[in-house]
């Protein structure tokens, strides 16, 4: 996906008053909701209504990411392995451990963009369909890794030889 020239600007810019966010989508089938996390305090989206806090996040193609506190390592993007990247983030009021205490065997599913804090709307990059592999988290902190780990699931191969399918090199 090429980088749009506004975000190059920004990059290549001695000083800017541009940000790169990146936002992480947590999907899986076990959980009611989507969790969406933001890298950025962009907007002010409300108050908890527990602690009367505000929440701060990021508006991004009609959906809110909430902002927490995150040191996101990207996944790399090497042509002689799979995408692979972590995320530390700080738990704040334990908003991430309670989606990851009920993962079962199946990954959940993770979608890693960055966009720019003027133009959220859009992409700039993206790494889709990412499997969590790893997530440890106490009070405090939630370390995650995740990365292209189909590879590691899928037989290989997927067809066996067997004269049937093919009949040409057995005749």
């Amino acid at each position: 996906m090429p980088l749009s020239p506004d975000f190059k600007r920004a990059i290549f810019a001695q000083t800017t008053g541009e940000r790169d966010v990146v936002l992480f989508t947590i999907t899986h089938p076990r959980w009611t909701d989507t969790l969406r996390l933001s890298t950025d305090q962009t907007v002010q989206n409300g108050e908890d209504p527990e602690t009367a806090e505000p929440i701060w996040g990021t508006w991004s193609r009609g959906e809110f990411y909430r902002y927490l506190p995150i040191s996101p390592t990207v996944p790399s993007s090497s042509d002689e392995e799979a995408p692979a990247g972590s995320v530390s983030i700080s738990n704040v009021g334990n908003a991430v451990s309670p989606y990851l205490q009920i993962v079962d065997s199946t990954y959940p599913r993770v979608t890693v963009e960055v966009v720019m804090s003027s133009t959220p709307d859009i992409v700039e990059q993206c790494w889709p369909e990412l499997d969590l592999t790893q997530a440890s988290w106490d009070q405090v902190l939630a370390d995650i890794t995740f990365g292209m780990d189909t590879a590691n699931r899928e037989p290989c191969p997927w067809l066996r030889f067997v004269p049937a399918y093919f009949y040409n090199l057995t005749s």
